[in-house]
C-alpha cells in the first residue's frame, strides 16, 4: 500500500485484504456478482460483530496510553480531546479486571521459581516484594489487552524502580483476552514477559503532561 504517512497506514498494515477476482474478459452475470456482493458483506459483518467483543484489535492505539492522554487533558482543562485513530476504552470494571488476572499471572510465575511473593500494591508504589532466601526482588506489574509495546507508568513507579535497581522486575502481562458478554468483566489468557534487572532509560519515557511552576 502506499501512503505509509497516513494516519490509517498502520492499521492497514496490520489486516488482511479478502478480494474476489475477475477476469476483464469473463465478467460474471449479474446474479453471480449479486451472491459474491452478498457473501462479502456477510464477511464485513462478522467483522464488525468481533469488535464489538473483541479485547483489543492490532493496530489500534493501546487502550492505557489513549486513557492517559485524555486524562491528562481534562486534568489540564482542556474542553475537548480526540485521541489519534480509533480504539476500546476499558471501564474501571475491566481494568481491574485486566490488572488482578496479570498480578495473578505474575505471582504464579515466581512461585514456581521458588520465591516468597507478596502483594504490596496498596501501600507501595510497585505490586510485588519476592523474597528467596537473602534475595529480594521489587516487582511492578502491567497488563494489557495490547501487544504490550506501550504501558503506562506513574512518575512515583518509575521514582521508586530506578531506586530499587537491579534488584526489581518489570512484568508485562500483554495480549490478555476480556469476555464482554459475561456479566461482570473477566480476564484470561495472556502472555507474561519479565525484564530483570529492570533499568528504566530516559529514552524510552513519553511525557504525558507536565506540572508548571507559574511563579505566581
Amino acid at each position: 500500500m502506499q501512503g505509509n504517512q497516513a494516519r490509517l497506514s498502520s492499521s492497514y498494515e496490520a489486516g488482511n485484504v479478502v478480494a474476489i477476482e475477475y477476469q476483464r474478459e469473463k465478467i460474471p452475470e449479474s446474479s453471480k456478482l449479486l451472491d459474491d456482493l452478498l457473501f462479502m458483506t456477510g464477511l464485513l459483518r462478522d467483522v464488525y460483530r468481533a469488535e464489538d467483543t473483541a479485547s483489543y484489535v492490532p493496530g489500534d492505539p493501546v487502550p492505557e496510553v489513549v486513557e492517559a492522554q485524555e486524562a491528562a487533558a481534562r486534568t489540564a482543562g482542556r474542553r475537548k480531546r480526540t485521541a489519534p485513530g480509533q480504539g476500546f476504552r476499558l471501564s474501571a470494571d475491566e481494568r481491574r479486571a485486566v490488572e488482578l488476572h496479570a498480578v495473578q499471572m505474575a505471582t504464579a510465575h515466581f512461585v514456581k521459581q521458588g520465591w516468597s511473593v507478596k502483594d504490596v500494591g496498596a501501600k507501595e508504589s510497585y505490586d510485588l516484594l519476592l523474597s528467596r532466601g537473602d534475595e529480594r526482588l521489587h516487582v511492578e506489574v502491567k497488563g494489557t489487552t495490547s501487544a504490550g509495546g506501550q504501558v503506562i507508568l506513574t512518575r512515583a513507579e518509575v521514582e521508586r524502580q530506578r531506586e530499587l535497581a537491579p534488584n526489581n522486575a518489570l512484568v508485562v502481562v500483554h495480549s490478555i483476552i476480556l469476555d464482554r458478554c459475561a456479566p461482570t468483566s473477566i480476564a484470561g489468557g495472556g502472555i507474561l514477559e519479565c525484564l530483570t534487572p529492570w533499568t528504566i532509560a530516559d529514552e524510552d519515557l513519553t511525557v504525558v503532561s507536565f506540572v508548571y511552576r507559574t511563579g505566581l
